[in-house]
Parts: C-alpha cells; sequence; structure tokens
C-alpha cells in the first residue's frame, strides 16, 4: 500500500460489513457513511456500535475503531440510560423514535454541544429487528442562536414593560400573541387574560374603515404602518396616540412577526392647540393694538399744535400702552390686576396711597382689551390732573375707587379729584376726552360720565368684567 494510500485509511477507516448484504450496497453504505454529513451509526440489539461514520465520534471524542463492538455504555457512559431505553423500546415496539435531543461534553473541550437524534429499526429477512439505526444532527450553533432570540426577546419584553408606550408583538398575518403591562393598564384588561387581543378593536368607529385599509395593505406588502389614531382606555375616553407597526424580517427577508407600538400624544396635541391658540390670540392682540397705535396716531395729529407737540405726546402713550403690555406679558395674557393697573399708570405721576393719590377696591383681574383701553383712560386723566388739575399742586388729592356692582360680572370705576384750582369747563374737546368718552366705552361696551366740577375732575364709567 501507498503512503498515501495508507494515511488516507487512518483518515477515513473502512466500514465494516453488515452480514449479508451485497458487497455493491456494502461500497454505497461506506460511501454514505464517508461522505454523509450527519453523524450516523448501527447499533446491535444490545447497543454495541456495529458502525458509526466520523461525524458521529465527536459526540465523545472516540475514534470510529474505539467504538466499533464496543457498547454505548463503554464509550458514552453518560449517554447510556437514554440510548438503552430508546433501544428498549424500538426492539420492543418495532416503532422508530425520533427528534431525541441529545446533549453532552466531550473530554477534550469545554462547551456543550447538542444534537437531535432519530432513531429506526433495520430488520431482518424474516422482519425481525436486527439492530437501529442512528442519525444524529448537530444543532449546537442552533441552540446558542435560540438561547440568544430567547434573551434578547426576554431583554425586549422587559424593556417593553418599563416604557411607557403600548407595545405589542404579532405574528406575520398580524395576529397579537404578546402584550407589554402598560397596554394592560391603559384598556383596563387583567394581566394575563388570555383573551385574544386586537389594538383595532379600541378604534372608534370613524376612523376604522380607513384604518383596517391601511393595515391590510402593509401586513399584504410588509411595508410599516404609521397614522395618528383615538384609542379607547379603561375610562371610556378616547386619547390620540401615535400608532406604529413594522416588520422583521428573517434571512430570507420574509415577514414572520410585527411589533406595534401606540404613543400617547395628548399632552403634543394639547400643546399644539395651545400653541395654535397663542398664535391665534396673538394675531388678534396685534391687531388691536396696532389699531390702537394708528387710532392714537391719527387723534394725537389732530390735537397737536406742532410736530414737537406730537411727538412728546404720542411717545408719552406709547409708554402708557407699554406699561399696560409689561401687565399682560407678566401673566401670560390672562389679564391683569385692576389694582396693579391702576399703579402702573400712576408711577410718573406719583405713588400711589402716598397722600394725593389715594387707591382702593377689591381684587379683580380685568380681561387684556379692559387692561389696554382702561390703561389708556387712566393715563390720560392723570395726564391732565399733572397739568391743569389735582396733581398740579401739593395740596391736590386723587381719590380712585372700583367696586364690582349687580350683577358681579360689571366694574364701577371712578375717578375723583379735589383741592386742586378751580375746575373751567374747556373750550375744545382735546384727545384725552375723546379716548374717555368714546374709544373706551365702545371698546369695551361700558357707559360713563366725563364731569368738569369746580371742585375737579370727576369721571365714572362702568363695564363688564367678563371679555
Amino acid at each position: 500500500m501507498s503512503h498515501d494510500a495508507h494515511r488516507e485509511a487512518k483518515v477515513h477507516p473502512p466500514v465494516p460489513r453488515l452480514t449479508g448484504l451485497p458487497f455493491d450496497q456494502q461500497r454505497a453504505l461506506q460511501l454514505i457513511y464517508e461522505t454523509a454529513p450527519i453523524g450516523l451509526a448501527f447499533l446491535s440489539p444490545e447497543c454495541r456500535y456495529l458502525l458509526i461514520n466520523q461525524h458521529l465520534t465527536e459526540i465523545c471524542g472516540i475514534s470510529i475503531e474505539g467504538h466499533l463492538g464496543r457498547t454505548v455504555r463503554e464509550c458514552v457512559p453518560a449517554l447510556a440510560d437514554s440510548v438503552e431505553a430508546i433501544v428498549r423500546s424500538i426492539m420492543e415496539t418495532g416503532e422508530p423514535v425520533t427528534g431525541v435531543e441529545v446533549a453532552g461534553q466531550r473530554p477534550d473541550q469545554n462547551e456543550d454541544q447538542a444534537w437531535i437524534t432519530y432513531w429506526h429499526p433495520l430488520r431482518g429477512p424474516d422482519h425481525t429487528i436486527v439492530g437501529v439505526n442512528v442519525a444524529a444532527e448537530e444543532i449546537t450553533e442552533r441552540k446558542r442562536a435560540e438561547a440568544a432570540l430567547r434573551s434578547s426577546e426576554e431583554q425586549f419584553r422587559s424593556l417593553a414593560d418599563s416604557i411607557p408606550q403600548l407595545v405589542w408583538m404579532a405574528d406575520a398575518n398580524g395576529k397579537i400573541f404578546w402584550i407589554n403591562r402598560q397596554w394592560y393598564e391603559y384598556t383596563g384588561v387583567p394581566v394575563g387574560h388570555g383573551g385574544v387581543h386586537d389594538w383595532q378593536g379600541l378604534l372608534a368607529s370613524a376612523s376604522l374603515r380607513d384604518t383596517s385599509r391601511s393595515w391590510a395593505h402593509s401586513l399584504r406588502t410588509g411595508t410599516p404602518f404609521e397614522m395618528e389614531l383615538p384609542l379607547l382606555g379603561k375610562d371610556g375616553r378616547y386619547r390620540p396616540f401615535l400608532t406604529r407597526a413594522i416588520p422583521l424580517r428573517n434571512a430570507e427577508s420574509a415577514v414572520y412577526r410585527w411589533i406595534g407600538t401606540h404613543v400617547d400624544i395628548s399632552e403634543q396635541k394639547r400643546r399644539e392647540e395651545h400653541t395654535r391658540f397663542i398664535i391665534d390670540e396673538l394675531s388678534h392682540r396685534t391687531k388691536n393694538l396696532l389699531a390702537v397705535v394708528m387710532a392714537m396716531a391719527k387723534q394725537t395729529a389732530s390735537y397737536a399744535d406742532d410736530v414737537k407737540q406730537y411727538e412728546t405726546r404720542f411717545l408719552e402713550r406709547l409708554h402708557a400702552l407699554s406699561h399696560c403690555h409689561d401687565l399682560l406679558v407678566r401673566d401670560r395674557w390672562h389679564g391683569a390686576w385692576l389694582h396693579d393697573l391702576v399703579s402702573a399708570q400712576m408711577s410718573p405721576f406719583g405713588e400711589v396711597s402716598s397722600g394725593q393719590i389715594n387707591v382702593g377696591g377689591p381684587r379683580i383681574v380685568l380681561p387684556p382689551d379692559a387692561v389696554q383701553h382702561l390703561g389708556l383712560a387712566l393715563h390720560e386723566l392723570a395726564t391732565n390732573a399733572a397739568k391743569h388739575g389735582a396733581l398740579s399742586t401739593p395740596r391736590g388729592e386723587v381719590e380712585i375707587r372700583w367696586q364690582l356692582g349687580e350683577p358681579e360680572e360689571k366694574i364701577r370705576f371712578s375717578w375723583c379729584e379735589k383741592g386742586g384750582p378751580a375746575v373751567v369747563q374747556p373750550r375744545r374737546q382735546g384727545f384725552g376726552r375723546v379716548v374717555i368718552e368714546q374709544i373706551v366705552p365702545r371698546a369695551l361696551n361700558g357707559h360713563g360720565s366725563l364731569d368738569f366740577l369746580p371742585s375737579g375732575v370727576h369721571w365714572t364709567f362702568e363695564f363688564s368684567s367678563m371679555e
């Protein structure tokens, strides 16, 4: 025998013959044993190895020659009990045993290995069982992959239970088989309930048709699904959710699973609605403000004697308007306290409750329009008082009072001057009177009276506290 032939014989030793098989069948059997990608063996009824190929010897690390003629208990004692039970069952029933998983560790290795085995009886010419054919496929890598997948799924489920979104998993046809804890908390279905869960069952009837059509399209084409949808909660209320479902694909790019999430966007919707309200309100307020400024500019120009006087009075009125806006911005345009408004408008002329300016009235919040227009009226009254009335002399006094009338939404406001120079009825109507007698009553749908009494200017005004 040549050197190469001798080496080949050591690597693939010849498979012993089965008694009774013709030579050509013996040769075919040997070829199968040598080339099969799985482990093969033939056991006698006493569990002795009569045939075995190289792949199967990897279970225990013993050579082919080391197996032949020896029992399973001698070669792999850890598996002997289970193998003997299988062979005994086949000998007694004549039925094959398939799908049996075998795990073990070779003495020269540190990692466990796994195989799935198939056991079939071999009958002789008289139909008696003469032995058992064994086929073993190593599934170590598959078992590791399955373990890794289980670990990954456990991590995913743990993560899904810890986030605030509703999460579910479904098979390729969209049938849900797992739902996270938040789903139960939102829907009110008890944890561990065995019923079928269908997220479409939580939809409002108005959105069901379009949603079902879109979801069916995603299932058919394997494309992601995304819609904003109202879902019914356990309290009987619908809340808006951003619903997404994405497909998971296997190595062949076939969809084998869907993962769905529902994100509660109620707060986002409220913020968007509030933002739209703010934008609309800002537009409304801006238009109103521009209208007021344009009226101020026009009326101031009509009553000014020259450009210098126009500039001075117009800037004074703009400053008065800015004081109103400072109060509104501070309270986010919800309104302002009436006392704060009076204090802000009177501050250029003296401190309130300082002896000359006395203020009193209940705590009332004015709406934005009332803040702007009443503020302008106060500015005109205070400017006139500082130039010609009670605030033009140290002995003068301005008394400002307000109260809630009947019904309570009516505010009665009064301005009363005394102790100043004797008042003379003005010969012409200035811009201040236009503001007090026309612009403010028309803007606030109120009514009042401006009287130039000898003892001092007296103004009363009644308007609604509601916007």
